[in-house]
């Protein structure tokens, strides 16, 4: 399908279409000798599914793979971008006044806020827009809130705490978990749109 009505323009964009990192069709517009100006549209914004799946591209361990699947799967169904409303409530009032581009803390305090107990713990540890992970000893944290905060460190500080092979041992990580961790993965490469899709835009009559 081409976008262009004449032979000559759609050999052009053809020939445009052969230049690495040229944007897809759909999105952008082009200038011709003549001055006239061929406006397209721009791309939807990805889905949710879309991200998930992107930032998972790389990774070749099957049993991880499959949970993702599953969790696409569910998502279909229901919404997964928070776990429940509370932490949806959390989490926004944790990233108030809180720097919107810096994705790294924005993946750890959707973790911390994951669970009301490691947000207790945690919150104290967070100032302006830099985590103190060394300020003080943890205490208080169990089977369910250790995970998230060791996958909060590893997307904020590059750490390995938890591998794939973690992530992907289902005794280990609970559907709840590898969500939770999941989004936030998404949210470290994606930012806020990975949890809070865009506000369609309403339609003006011209």
């Amino acid at each position: 399908m081409y976008f262009t009505e004449t032979e000559a323009l759609r050999e052009l964009e053809i020939l445009m279409q052969m230049i690495p990192g040229f944007q897809p069709k759909g999105y952008g517009s082009m200038v011709m000798p003549d001055q006239i100006y061929i406006y397209l549209q721009e791309p939807p914004p990805p889905t949710y599914q879309e991200m998930i799946a992107d930032t998972m591209h790389a990774v070749r361990y099957r049993p991880f793979l499959q949970r993702v699947e599953e969790l696409l799967i569910e998502s279909e169904m229901r919404p997964m971008n928070y776990l429940s409303n509370h932490h949806q409530k959390l989490f926004r009032m944790a990233i108030q006044k809180k720097d919107r581009k810096n994705y790294a803390q924005l993946s750890a305090l959707y973790l911390f806020t994951a669970d009301p107990r490691l947000w207790r713990i945690m919150r104290h540890q967070v100032e302006a827009n830099l985590i103190r992970f060394d300020r003080r000893k943890l205490c208080g944290l169990n089977e369910y809130t250790y995970p998230l905060y060791c996958a909060a460190k590893d997307l904020y500080m590059g750490t390995r705490h938890l591998t794939i092979r973690d992530l992907a041992d289902r005794e280990l990580i609970s559907p709840k978990q590898f969500a939770a961790i999941c989004n936030a993965m998404a949210i470290r490469r994606f930012g806020l749109k990975a949890v809070e899709p865009a506000e369609k835009k309403e339609e003006c009559e011209p």
